[in-house]
């Protein structure tokens, strides 16, 4: 843990960073689009699709080849402030099997080398990614189990346990002032956790939509919003 109280206490006053509670743990929400748990230092991130740019493109999509690139850059600042002992990242961190092998080398180098400066990186399974792809460090796992909570891709409807999950690419869009936003957010009832989509090109499902809904009511659910590199409740 690099954090201090004057840095977290300027970040929340800057809105770079919400404080909430769920699940008994505190958890610092950052408008980059990830979450950490000071209580056991861990970062948790979901969604990063690597090499969904090189995919697209294979099907005529004119998509520049630099989502790689530029999710692990910003990836590797967010793990710099914090230098958390544990990174979680929770399912389709690479958009397809072929991914590796479309990734560039100074990518792959580059992956590798933000793998191996924390202690321990979890590759929770996604739909996307069952297998982690050969060469790349870290443990592969369905599912990190902390206390009450399980941390998992996509949710279990029989699960008793309050979930953190992926998997949706939760976005909202609302109005303030008359002025209209849209972004990714974090949302969350007492017992469901859904984490935005961190990748470059991923982007999103509105909230509001039937399939979210079932998820998370609008009477049960509390939505952090995430714009222009700030976080805010809506």
């Amino acid at each position: 843990m690099a954090i201090s109280d004057a840095w977290l206490t300027e970040k929340v006053s800057q809105r770079h960073i919400t404080i909430t509670k769920y699940a008994d743990y505190l958890w610092l929400l950052d408008a980059r689009g990830v979450a950490y748990l000071p209580a056991c230092d861990w970062l948790v991130v979901s969604d990063l699709h690597l090499e969904k740019g090189s995919y697209l493109r294979s099907y005529a999509n004119p998509l520049p080849s630099l989502d790689s690139t530029a999710t692990l850059t910003r990836l590797e600042s967010i793990i710099d402030d914090y230098k958390p002992s544990q990174v979680i990242s929770l399912g389709d961190s690479f958009h397809d099997k072929h991914s590796m092998s479309r990734m560039t080398f100074d990518d792959r180098q580059h992956l590798c080398r933000l793998v191996n400066k924390v202690n321990e990186w979890m590759w929770v399974e996604g739909n996307h990614d069952p297998d982690l792809p050969e060469g790349i460090p870290g443990t592969s796992c369905f599912e990190i189990v902390l206390d009450g909570m399980v941390f998992r891709h996509e949710p279990d409807e029989g699960e008793q346990r309050a979930q953190v999950i992926g998997h949706y690419h939760p976005k909202k869009r609302t109005t303030i002032a008359r002025r209209r936003y849209s972004g990714k957010c974090f949302t969350n009832s007492e017992s469901l956790f859904v984490m935005p989509a961190f990748g470059q090109f991923t982007g999103g499902l509105d909230i509001d939509e039937d399939v979210m809904l079932t998820l998370l009511p609008k009477r049960l659910r509390h939505v952090f919003m995430l714009y222009d590199n700030i976080i805010f409740k809506v």
